[in-house]
Formats: structure tokens, C-alpha cells, sequence
């Protein structure tokens, strides 16, 4: 981005004139209108000042960044990104405001407090009989949206009292090919560690059927949370820690696998951008998209495709961090080799992790999910799939909400994993 790095410190009278520079190019073009309520808000703001960026105030400015939840679409509509000389990078203009904002007015302890996904997850599992009980409990969320500023109404994920780490430690592992056809270092993601963790079993009995070797390598929360509040100083060190252990299995052949978009688009896209060594660089170069990985096994040929259920017809909701990696619709095109009859659905869930949790923001994420929700409706689907456990959530909850169907959403493995007829035990 001209004269902006979100490394270093930010210079004020910089960050002013590059944000107005790029509002009078957003201005201009106007595609991304209705994309998002930032967009709304900026060019609404900009149309009540009679065309004259300059005419917005700082509560203009912190209204945009706030409604801005990184989901990274306005990035790929735009037609002036690099290496158009325009450079515009909307959401690392909104990253760049956000640490400015904290490093001259602090940042709330709630927001602090719900990126700590990792310390979250270790103690919501290891007390999940009582904390999934508390959290289902009106009087206890009734408290916590006091305190915390998280809306009651927010379903939440229920955390799993075996960790998918543990779990991978004392399951029977797979007999696989000597040697074996590819060799997988699995990075699962907080969210599949402590929530979503049959995502990342699916995963590993999905990548085991096709004669994968699948290590699990030490590994924390990628950092994209920390977007939210643009720490990107615990971006950087979220970078130093997974590169450092993901680039010792890259070394030794191994290919990095990660089932949760979020999590690939960091290791893929935003690792690179922060931390440019070689290190990172390789390791970016070598992790993909679980689906998009078994897509590449089949198109070498080494896809076992004894599928023995027919999964019938899935409306697919494909996630912005997804569509953002710009690798096509390759969880539809597995789903599709499964069997499935697939339709894919190409609206935001406006979920974003915390984001759609605080109070200030819940009532609208439900509103950006009404229309994923009016297009699952519109489909008829024996299943709902995301590759997002989050953006699932919050279709569920959208769908219930709407008096709709309210379907249980899968994740594309889970789906390929049942295809295949192996078990969704917890062995």
C-alpha cells in the first residue's frame, strides 16, 4: 500500500491523507457498494458531504473501520489492487487505522480478551461439561453481555472436552503406503483444536484413506483474530512461532494442509506480507485448502474414489476467506467426485469470529446472513455445507431465526468422510 506499512509504526498525517486518497478511488468506482456495511457507511457518508471525502469526521472514519470485519471481498472485486499503480488495499487500510486507533486510545479489555482464542480454548475444553452448560443458561449470558459486551443471543460454539490434539495422539492410526503417497503436516486451527474438532478428525481419516501420512506439528492461532484490533506486532509473533515449526516439516518433504479457510488464507497470503524471509515464503508456497489438496491428489491420479455413500444434493456456502485464495470451488468439485449433486451459494455469512459476537454488532451479522439464508432457502439440499465452522454457525442460527429449516451445517470433509462410509466415532 503507498506509503503505509502495517509493520512499523504509523505516522498520523500519513495514514490521513493515504486513507482519503483511497476513499476518493473507492468514491469513483463505487463497485464495491452494498458488499459490506463499510461500504455503505463510506459512500453514504461521502454522498451527504456532496462528493468531498475531506468532509468526513472522525466518528464517520471510526464507524467505517469498526463495520469493516476483514472479510477480505472487497480485496478481490477491486480493480485497482497490486499491481495496478493505484495500490488500493481496503482492508489493510482498516487493519492500518485500527492500530492507530489503539495505539493512541488503548483497546478494550473485551476486545483483547476474545483473541486470546488459544487460552479460551484450552480452558473452555478443559471444563466443557460446565461451560457449555453455563453457556446455554440465560442468566449467565445475561451476565456476560453486561460484562463482557457479548450479545446473549449469540450461539456459541460448545468446546469439546477431548482436544482434537489429544485426540490425534491416542487414536489407532491408519496402516498407510510404504512409502507413503504424500506426506501432510496438518495445521488445524484453534477452532478445530478446541470447538470444531471432527473437522479436523475428518480431515485426518479423509487424508489417511488416500495414503497420506498426516503428522501434527506444535502450532498456535494463526493471528488473524488479531485483525480485529490491528496488533499486528502478535501477527508477527503468531508468524515466527507456526513458521518455525511448519518450515522443519517443509524440509523433510512434507506439504502444509489446513482445513479452516481463515487459518490458509494467513499461512498463504497474509504470513508473506508481514514477515518476508524465506522461510515464510516457503512454507506459504507449500500449505493449501484441505479440499483444495485432495483435488490436486486427483488430478495426479491419487484420489481413491471407492466413495460408498451418495451424499445427494448440498447447497454450499463457500466462505469470503476462501473465495479470497482464488482457487476456485474445489470443496464443490470434491463434494461433486463424492457424489453429490452440488449448488454453491456465494453470499457472506457475516459471521468474522468475535466481531458478530459483541453486542454493537450482532443484530447486523444477522442481517448480512439473511441473504445466504434466502439462497439456502430458495435450494433444495438434503445438506448445507461451509467450510467455515463460524460462518456454519451463523447460518444455523440465521436460518433458525428466519423460521427456515435451520439445517445442522457440514464442513466439505465431513461430508466426503461419511461419502467414504468411515466412522464419525471418537476413535
Amino acid at each position: 500500500m503507498k506509503g503505509l506499512n502495517l509493520i512499523t509504526p504509523i505516522d498520523s498525517k500519513q495514514l490521513e491523507k493515504e486513507t482519503l486518497r483511497i476513499y476518493e478511488v473507492c468514491d469513483g468506482c463505487r463497485r464495491c457498494f452494498n458488499l459490506c456495511p463499510s461500504f455503505n457507511t463510506l459512500l453514504g457518508r461521502i454522498d451527504a458531504y456532496e462528493g468531498d471525502v475531506a468532509g468526513l469526521t472522525p466518528a464517520d472514519h471510526h464507524q467505517i473501520v469498526d463495520e469493516c470485519y476483514y472479510c477480505k471481498l472487497c480485496f478481490n472485486h477491486c480493480p485497482y489492487t497490486p499491481p495496478h499503480h493505484y495500490e488500493i488495499d481496503f482492508p489493510h487500510l482498516m487493519v492500518a487505522r485500527k492500530k492507530h486507533h489503539a495505539t493512541e486510545h488503548g483497546v478494550r479489555l473485551r476486545d483483547r480478551l476474545l483473541i486470546m482464542t488459544d487460552m479460551i480454548g484450552r480452558l473452555g475444553s478443559a471444563t466443557a461439561a460446565i461451560t457449555n452448560r453455563l453457556l446455554e443458561n440465560r442468566l449467565v449470558r445475561g451476565l456476560l453481555e453486561r460484562v463482557m459486551g457479548i450479545h446473549r443471543d449469540r450461539r456459541l460454539l460448545h468446546f469439546s472436552g477431548e482436544t482434537f490434539p489429544r485426540w490425534f495422539g491416542r487414536r489407532a492410526k491408519r496402516a498407510t503406503a510404504d512409502p507413503p503417497v504424500r506426506k501432510v503436516a496438518l495445521f488445524a486451527s484453534c477452532l478445530v483444536n478446541f470447538q470444531a474438532t471432527d473437522v479436523g478428525k475428518a480431515t485426518v481419516q479423509v487424508l489417511e484413506k488416500n495414503g497420506v501420512q498426516v503428522v501434527l506439528p506444535d502450532q498456535r492461532c494463526c493471528g488473524m483474530p488479531s485483525f480485529d484490533i490491528g496488533d499486528t506486532q502478535a501477527i508477527q509473533q503468531a508468524i515466527r512461532s507456526n513458521v518455525s515449526s511448519l518450515y522443519q516439516w517443509v524440509l523433510k518433504g512434507y506439504d502444509v494442509v489446513v482445513p479452516t479457510a481463515s487459518c490458509s488464507l494467513m499461512l498463504k497470503r497474509e504470513y508473506p506480507e508481514l514477515q518476508r524471509d524465506e522461510q515464510t515464503r516457503q512454507v506459504a508456497e507449500r500449505t493449501f485448502d484441505v479440499c483444495e489438496y485432495l483435488m490436486a491428489m486427483k488430478k495426479a491420479g491419487q484420489l481413491t474414489s471407492d466413495f460408498t455413500k451418495k451424499p445427494g444434493r448440498v447447497v454450499y456456502q463457500i466462505p469470503c476467506h476462501l473465495r479470497d485464495q482464488n482457487i476456485g470451488f474445489k470443496s464443490k468439485e470434491l463434494m461433486e467426485c463424492a457424489g453429490a449433486q452440488v449448488e454453491v451459494i456465494e453470499q457472506c455469512s457475516g459471521h468474522d469470529g468475535a466481531w458478530s459476537a459483541k453486542t454493537e454488532f450482532f443484530s447486523l451479522s444477522m442481517k448480512i446472513a439473511g441473504k445466504a439464508i434466502r439462497a439456502i432457502e430458495q435450494t433444495p439440499a438434503d445438506l448445507v455445507a461451509s467450510d467455515c465452522p463460524l460462518a456454519g454457525l451463523q447460518l444455523e442460527q440465521a436460518g433458525a431465526s428466519a423460521h427456515a429449516s435451520g439445517k445442522a451445517v457440514l464442513h466439505p470433509i465431513q461430508i466426503v468422510r461419511d461419502a467414504y462410509g468411515l466412522s464419525s466415532s471418537k476413535d
